[in-house]
């Protein structure tokens, strides 16, 4: 059973919402930089042209060290967020009577 308050608390509203937010900026910036890292490197160009290129395994395996550590601060935005919006709700006083 859950407990609801019956007023509500604005600073912790606040708070959830800043979190939230905060978590929103992080996803943001994760986006941005998978985006930068992937058309920047050229990486993806490299392996689909056509003729002698240079070993595309090494340029390979640091994209996808990336990729693992961007998708590592995606969850972890994305826990933020969510995180946010749960103390954002209980900060919500009860509507019921």
């Amino acid at each position: 059973m859950q407990m609801r308050r019956s007023t509500d608390d604005p600073s912790g509203k606040w708070m959830g919402l800043a979190v939230f937010l905060l978590g929103v900026v992080f996803l943001t910036i994760v986006f941005i930089m998978a985006y930068r890292d992937v058309v920047a490197s050229g990486v993806l160009g490299r392996v689909a042209a056509a003729g002698p290129t240079p070993e595309p395994g090494p340029a390979l395996v640091a994209l996808a060290i990336k990729g693992v550590l961007l998708v590592v601060m995606a969850v972890a935005g994305g826990a933020l967020a969510n995180r946010g919006i749960g103390l954002y709700a209980a900060a919500r006083g009860s509507d019921e009577s």
